[in-house]
C-alpha cells in the first residue's frame, strides 16, 4: 500500500487497522465486536475502519454472511505489516505484559536504547498461520516433527493447547493423541502441518498446566555477604530470597531462563550468582517438566 495512505491516517486509526490486519492475517478471521471490545469504540466506528481498510486494501478482507465475520482473502497482502512470524509473537509477548490493552506512542526527549536479541527461531509463516488457527478455532493437526531425543522424524496427531514463549524460543503446548500425554513442541521444529478438523476432547486435564508452584531463589551461598547484598538488591529480594509462581509445566523453561543450573550449589559463585532454595520440594516436578 503506497505509504501517503498511511500519513493520512490519524495514529488511533493506524493502530486500529494494522490490529485489525494483524487479526485476520493470522486467525482468518475478524468480526466488529473484536474491534468494540479491544478498543473500547462504538459499533458504527468499527464498522467505518473495517469499511475504511478494504478501501485502503482492496480484496484482503470479504463478509462472510454465514459466519458473520470478515474473513482472510486468498490474494491477501499486507497493508500494514509485514506479514512475518516474528512479528506476530512479538505482538503476542507484549500481548502478557501488564496493561497489555493499552497502546503507547513514546515521543520526546528519550535516552538512546541498544537492545542485544539473540538470534532468533526460524518459522514457516504458513505453519503459524495453521497453529494460530488451531488453537483458536480448536483443531486437530497432524505434524512432522524432528525431536532432539530421535534422529528420525516423527508424525504426530496433536490437539493445540497454547503458545509458550520460554525467554529464548516459542513452544508449542499441545495433547499428543498417539502418546496419550500433553507435551511441548518447538515451534521451529515442526516442519510439516496438515489440519484434520475438530479436535475431540481429551480424556483428561493437563495437570502439570493447571498446577501453580512455589519457587524460591535466593544468592548463592558461597558469595561475600557484600556480593550477596548487591544481588538481593538487583532482584528486589526480601529477606534473602524472591518468591514466585510458575506453572508446574513451565517450571524447567523459568530456571533456564533464569540461568538457573541444575548444579547451581556447585558453580562457581561469581558465575552462578542465584540458586533454587527449594530444589527438594521441586525435584519431582522438574523432572516431570523437562519438556523437550
Amino acid at each position: 500500500m503506497p505509504e501517503i495512505l498511511h500519513d493520512h491516517l490519524k495514529w488511533e486509526q493506524r493502530q486500529r487497522l494494522t490490529l485489525l490486519e494483524a487479526t485476520v492475517f493470522w486467525s482468518g478471521e475478524i468480526s466488529t465486536g473484536s474491534l468494540v471490545e479491544f478498543f473500547g469504540i462504538s459499533r458504527v466506528q468499527a464498522s467505518k475502519d473495517l469499511s475504511l481498510y478494504q478501501n485502503l486494501c482492496p480484496g484482503n478482507i470479504c463478509y462472510d454472511k454465514h459466519m458473520k465475520r470478515y474473513v482472510v482473502d486468498g490474494a491477501f497482502k499486507p497493508g500494514f505489516m509485514e506479514g512475518s512470524t516474528s512479528e506476530l509473537l512479538l505482538v503476542l509477548k507484549l500481548q502478557q505484559q501488564k496493561d497489555n490493552k493499552v497502546m503507547v506512542s513514546l515521543v520526546g526527549n528519550l535516552p538512546s536504547v541498544e537492545i542485544v536479541n539473540p538470534l532468533g527461531r526460524q518459522i514457516d509463516e504458513l505453519l503459524m498461520r495453521s497453529v494460530v488457527r488451531a488453537i483458536r478455532f480448536n483443531l486437530e493437526l497432524e505434524i512432522v516433527y524432528q525431536s532432539m531425543t530421535s534422529l528420525e522424524l516423527a508424525t504426530l496427531q496433536i490437539c493445540p493447547y497454547t503458545l509458550v514463549f520460554d525467554g529464548l524460543q516459542w513452544h508449542l503446548r499441545a495433547y499428543s493423541i498417539k502418546e496419550s500425554v500433553y507435551r511441548d513442541f518447538v515451534l521451529a521444529r515442526i516442519y510439516q502441518i496438515t489440519i484434520l478438523g475438530k479436535a475431540d476432547e481429551p480424556p483428561f486435564l493437563d495437570g502439570l498446566w493447571d498446577t501453580w508452584v512455589t519457587v524460591e531463589v535466593g544468592p548463592h551461598p558461597g558469595l561475600s555477604e557484600t556480593h550477596k547484598s548487591v544481588v538481593e538488591r538487583d532482584y528486589g529480594m526480601v529477606d534473602g530470597k524472591c518468591v514466585t509462581k510458575v506453572r508446574a509445566a513451565l517450571l524447567n523453561y523459568f530456571l533456564f531462563c533464569m540461568r538457573i543450573a541444575k548444579d547451581d550449589f556447585k558453580r562457581d559463585p561469581l558465575l552462578q550468582r542465584i540458586v533454587l532454595l527449594n530444589r527438594k520440594e521441586l525435584k519431582g516436578l522438574i523432572r516431570a517438566s523437562s519438556g523437550l
